[in-house]
């Protein structure tokens, strides 16, 4: 049975710091405008993208102006209270049936790198040792647990929406309290056919191939297209991975892949298995 609309809303998460104001990639990305928001278009984009695949025809209409106008009061807001003032925040933005934008603002961690993209510059550190593997540890915090169930494709996957009992289950499998509250875990999802899809909040690249480089499920498999994502994919920095190239069978214990989303950038993770 469908879910009714009025019971869910369209999703999307951005990041507004004033060090975006300086990133010629940012403003490309922005019609050539400066912008304190992480690709707000892409996100405007996406958001609409999903009214149609939802069907929510009024939400089709929803106009650039009002979303930024929407995060700009959320902000100015989040900026009004005085242990908040001029922090970087994360962006929560939701679209209703009916085309209207929220948006709500919270501190943001203040990224190591002023570029949310340099790591996906590069490869991964070695970690053949485990004093290696430790200092990448220290320097991460972040941890992927494999799932231990399969996750199956819907159109609150490909989609993202506030409905998100699929994901919630993950995290509770591997012990990640529920959003948001935060960790230093994620859970990989994968297919019934043994596809690996994304983390919980995070699409995620491995680095394979010969010559090496980053490569990210298909969004074929299931996953989420995600606005970071769809920008590393257009600058030939992430790939997209061929059908059944990405696997939970192939995946090892201490393996560094890299994670993005629109609110923390990129940044390295190690696969773990509980």
């Amino acid at each position: 049975m469908a879910l009714a609309p009025n019971l869910y809303h369209l999703l999307s998460s951005t990041r507004y710091d004033s060090s975006l104001l300086a990133a010629a990639w940012n403003t490309a990305a922005n019609e050539g405008l400066q912008s304190p928001y992480l690709f707000l278009r892409y996100h405007h984009d996406r958001l609409v993208a999903a009214a149609r695949q939802h069907g929510w025809h009024a939400a089709q209409g929803g106009k650039y102006d009002d979303l930024q106008h929407a995060c700009d009061r959320a902000v100015h807001d989040a900026h009004s209270r005085s242990d908040s003032a001029g922090k970087p925040m994360k962006v929560r933005i939701l679209l209703s049936e009916n085309g209207v934008f929220l948006a709500s603002a919270a501190v943001a961690t203040t990224l190591p790198i002023l570029d949310p993209t340099a790591v996906a510059r590069s490869p991964p550190p070695e970690t053949d040792t485990p004093s290696a593997r430790e200092m990448l540890l220290a320097d991460t915090t972040l941890i992927i647990y494999p799932d231990i169930c399969s996750t199956t494709s819907s159109l609150f996957t490909q989609t993202k929406t506030t409905h998100r009992p699929q994901y919630d289950a993950a995290r509770a499998r591997m012990g990640i309290p529920p959003l948001p509250a935060p960790s230093t875990a994620d859970v990989l999802l994968y297919s019934p056919s043994g596809g690996l899809t994304e983390t919980s909040i995070r699409n995620i690249a491995f680095w394979r191939r010969s010559p090496p480089c980053w490569i990210t499920p298909p969004v074929a498999v299931g996953c989420l297209p995600g606005v970071m994502r769809r920008w590393l994919i257009a600058q030939g920095i992430v790939v997209e991975a061929r059908a059944d190239e990405l696997r939970r069978e192939d995946i090892g214990e201490g393996e560094i892949v890299m994670t993005f989303n629109s609110v923390e950038g990129c940044r390295l993770a190690l696969i773990q298995f509980k």
